[in-house]
């Protein structure tokens, strides 16, 4: 797994790997740096059969359920717990300012991978959008699909 600047790989190990697990290789399935327009016209492919995958795996429901009026059961939509692209760490880490009329550039980050996908309703999706998840999400996630 190549990372680009070494603080994203220590931020995502911070955020993935419990203590005495310090490995990020270990979630090398939910990364992917490549082109995000190519990851989702892949994604565009597969969506309907991973759906249906993680349906059977998890159940029909929201499995982000983070805000208030969460449609538990309802809306499904398929989200990339890791997004595909983010600018959260440009912003962030290194600081970086957006060029006249443009947005801070954005990184590639997230795979098509099921590892990397789960169900949400569509209001979670909508809130949670590309923005990186917390370590408490991820926990959650993680014990849900244990």
């Amino acid at each position: 797994m190549n990372f680009t600047y070494k603080e994203d790989e220590k931020y995502f190990t911070d955020l993935l790997c419990e203590e005495d697990d310090v490995k990020i290789d270990k979630y090398k399935n939910l990364f992917d740096f490549s082109d995000p327009n190519l990851k989702r016209k892949e994604f565009n492919k597969i969506r309907s059969r991973v759906i249906k995958l993680l349906i059977k795996a998890y159940g029909q429901k929201c499995m982000l359920n983070i805000i208030p009026k969460c449609r538990i059961d309802k809306n499904l939509v398929i989200d990339h717990f890791i997004p595909l692209s983010s600018n959260k760490l440009n912003k962030t880490l290194r600081k970086l300012k957006p060029k006249k009329g443009k947005k801070v550039a954005t990184q590639s980050f997230g795979s098509n991978h099921l590892d990397n996908l789960i169900l949400a309703c569509d209001k979670c999706n909508n809130f949670k959008k590309h923005k990186i998840p917390s370590r408490d999400l991820w926990m959650k996630i993680k014990n849900n699909r244990i």
